[in-house]
């Protein structure tokens, strides 16, 4: 019954007639080929210099919040780092495109706590996608290199709140789901984030290293009228650094408390490419020099023109965007218009769904897609023409639905590993152990048609050993910070000594049991938090001594 309804959708969709896209816009295409693990924004700027829209933005910008979050600005980093907003990720697409958001602020209200990287348990709620900060001590730079992070039962995070009267020109989060609002680890505004966030149509994974890459924007024809068009990019990395623009651990802020935490972000800045073209007729445009650099921490969002201090090699500066050569010309960034007479090149049209998404675990964090992307009728030219596919997850018990793709993770996807009409198998990757994922997988045709979403569900196998998995539930909120050596103790006590025999695995089980429920009542008591580190201090100093001995 399911092929034969897939049969049936298939017909359909192949007997409907395209629909020419109208003459009052055009067809654009964006090219580049970015390094690994970039911040990057793409938009358009009319004939007078005014913000027209946005193409793309990577998800870390759009969707989890990177540039508008608690904490201090320059708190040092680490990979899904949940703390510290960067102004100096995309400065200059953030301020001329002029949008100003609410600022978001730790819920947290203490002095003391307000420069702190942890003992903000009794504002946090459950993290669906941050991790605990890492350190870069040799244990944990295996972690951070193999992209593994630490259970979510170890790390919840102060999600903060808006402060009044003041703004930010990136968006809060918009990820989140579920809110602790009536206990009070969440703060009303939490649940409004989404709310404020308009970059859903716009946002997308961070584009594979070294890979050629693809956008399609169509452009109304009212704008193309006042004349030329300028297209931007703009790309960043944390960390990346040369002579000219190297910083120190301690021209970072060092939380005292938590000096071990964190690795430096600060590097070269912000780099931008621009191309000006007359969109309104079909031609090319390619920029090879960058255009400027934005400010090393933010403060503006001015061009400071090139001036030899960036790298241009290696993947770092002016080299995040590779070269390539189009339309005979060597470029960086190169601009496709079809043009106001080419509307015959694109069609407005249903595609044809992927068939089915089979889902298979290969490790506790990763998971294999299989799929295969319809190939295209060549009766019906572009329309149905792969430019990317794109893959999605969320961890929930909900069937993932078109709705909820603001809140799921993007996978980035190579799309030279799809051919259509051809299986597909990709890997998920950084998922956690233990718990159900929704998947879905959609494509998009050079006309900037979107298919619908194809679905799967699979829940990942438990996580047997990680060095820094948590579930110290009394001691983690007693203590302020799952990451507090107290608590690694007690952490190393339970899985070095009692897990080693049937009663310690009946006293973990029990404390698994009841201590959740004790952990959330002490958690916003202070006077309780104290008296549970009297009595939970003892034990930790003995664990240190007894894992010291049990250690392999």
């Amino acid at each position: 019954m399911l092929a034969a309804g897939l049969a049936l959708v298939s017909a359909a969709l192949a007997s409907a007639p395209a629909q020419p896209r109208a003459a009052d816009e055009a067809v654009l295409e964006f090219h580049f080929t970015p390094a690994e693990n970039l911040q990057i924004a793409i938009w358009i700027e009319d004939a007078d210099g005014e913000f027209v829209q946005d193409v793309f933005v990577t998800q870390a910008v759009g969707k989890f919040g990177i540039g508008n979050r608690p904490g201090r600005w320059d708190f040092l980093s680490s990979w899904r780092f949940p703390y510290g907003p960067r102004p100096s990720t995309l400065p200059i697409w953030a301020g001329r495109r002029g949008a100003s958001y609410p600022r978001v602020v730790w819920w947290d209200p203490i002095p003391e706590h307000q420069d702190s990287l942890g003992w903000h348990e009794a504002t946090s709620s459950t993290e669906p996608y941050f991790c605990v900060p890492l350190t870069p001590d040799a244990n944990e730079v295996v972690t951070l290199d193999t992209m593994t992070c630490p259970s979510p039962s170890s790390f919840r995070s102060d999600k903060g709140r808006f402060a009044p009267g003041e703004t930010s020109p990136y968006p809060p989060r918009n990820d989140l789901m579920k809110f602790e609002v009536d206990t009070g680890f969440d703060s009303p505004d939490a649940p409004t984030f989404s709310d404020v966030n308009d970059l859903d149509s716009v946002t997308s994974a961070t584009p594979s290293g070294d890979a050629p890459q693809t956008m399609v924007a169509t452009v109304p024809a009212a704008v193309l009228d006042r004349g030329p068009i300028t297209a931007w990019i703009e790309v960043s990395r944390e960390g990346d650094m040369n002579e000219h623009w190297t910083f120190t651990r301690h021209q970072h802020f060092v939380d005292p408390k938590l000096a071990g935490y964190g690795v430096e972000y600060l590097g070269q800045p912000s780099v931008v490419f621009r191309v000006e073209l007359e969109a309104r007729v079909a031609g090319f445009a390619g920029a090879r020099e960058h255009f400027g650099y934005g400010d090393w921490d933010g403060a503006t969002s001015a061009i400071h023109p090139p001036d030899g201090t960036l790298s241009a090699s290696g993947g770092s500066g002016v080299d995040r965007l590779r070269e390539f050569t189009m339309e005979g010309e060597r470029v960086r960034f190169g601009v496709v218009s079809h043009g106001l007479d080419g509307a015959e090149f694109c069609a407005d049209g249903p595609l044809e769904p992927i068939p089915a998404l089979l889902a298979q675990s290969t490790a506790f964090d990763t998971v294999e897609l299989l799929f295969t992307v319809p190939p295209p009728d060549p009766a019906r030219g572009p329309l149905g023409e792969l430019a990317r596919a794109r893959l999605f997850h969320l961890k929930t018990l909900e069937p993932l639905s078109a709705e909820m793709l603001g809140a799921a993770t993007e996978a980035t996807v190579t799309q030279d590993a799809i051919t259509p009409g051809e299986p597909t198998r990709l890997l998920v990757d950084q998922l956690w152990g233990g718990f159900t994922y929704q998947f879905g997988v959609l494509y998009e045709d050079k006309c900037g048609n979107q298919s619908p979403l194809t679905t799967a569900s699979l829940t990942t196998p438990r996580q047997e050993f990680q060095q820094i998995e948590g579930a110290c539930f009394l001691a983690t909120a007693s203590y302020g910070a799952s990451w507090r050596p107290e608590v690694s103790a007690l952490r190393a006590l339970r899985d070095l000594v009692l897990r080693r025999d049937a009663l310690g695995q009946t006293l973990i089980q029990l404390y698994y049991a009841h201590s959740p429920p004790l952990a959330d009542l002490i958690r916003a008591q202070p006077l309780l938090r104290s008296m549970t580190r009297a009595v939970i201090q003892p034990v930790a100093d003995v664990s240190r001594l007894a894992t010291r001995s049990a250690s392999p």
